[in-house]
């Protein structure tokens, strides 16, 4: 199920376009099983939607820019091509992030609520930079002049996104949990989109996208992923 956003008021993102992705019967259907953020691990995908990641792919902008994130393996998802939407692998541990970027996949960290000061650092070469959103008071819209760094396929460098949310003190542990989707005004869109969202969500995320202003930035998935749900 989806849910299309022309202007969101999040904060964070700014004034853009946005989507969320929802399972039928469930909130976490198009998350991976395996994602350490979900605590509902049992109704999650195992499979990629294939036909829902070509949608992905080509729901740019008319000249604008696209990115997503998700919890699937990073093998498994696409190499960055000009043009197309950036997946980034999100990314539990520092030593899955260091194997997305060495195969090539803009890599993003979820790090746990303690280890604020830990960034910028570099581990293996290669540097791990903080949201500049959760420094200052930037918007997905004005990060990087206009140039998000998540948008970047070909960064050679990992974006850190620190806990936060109602069960930001999961992140990082054993257990699973810590998805800021599960609280808040998110989880609200999120629970709509699984009872009122479009089905068609392949067709409809490509024509969202294609009507959408030229120049435009489109942040897939304010929470969802691109699992295949039953």
């Amino acid at each position: 199920m989806l849910k299309t956003v022309k202007i969101s008021s999040n904060s964070k993102t700014g004034p853009i376009a946005v989507t969320y992705r929802a399972g039928t019967h469930n909130v976490f259907g198009t998350c991976p099983k395996t994602c350490g953020l979900n605590p509902q691990g049992e109704h999650g995908a195992e499979l990629l939607d294939a036909e829902y990641l070509a949608a992905v792919r080509r729901a740019v902008p008319p000249g604008g820019q696209a990115w997503t994130y998700s919890h699937f393996a990073a093998e498994l998802l696409p190499v960055p091509v000009k043009g197309e939407t950036v997946i980034n692998a999100s990314c539990d541990t520092i030593d899955q992030a260091l194997a997305a970027v060495a195969i090539g996949r803009p890599a993003t960290l979820a790090a746990p609520a303690d280890s604020a000061e830990s960034w910028p650092r570099k581990v293996d070469g290669v540097r791990f930079v903080r949201c500049p959103a959760e420094l200052a008071d930037i918007s997905c819209d004005r990060c990087g002049g206009g140039r998000p760094l998540c948008a970047r396929g070909g960064r050679d460098f990992v974006v850190v996104f620190v806990a936060h949310g109602q069960a930001a003190r999961l992140v990082g542990q054993v257990q699973a949990g810590g998805c800021y989707g599960t609280g808040g005004p998110v989880a609200l869109q999120w629970r709509a989109t699984r009872a009122k969202g479009r089905p068609d969500d392949a067709a409809e995320l490509v024509r969202f996208a294609a009507e959408l202003p030229p120049g435009s930035m489109l942040r897939h998935h304010i929470v969802g992923d691109l699992g295949r749900t039953i």
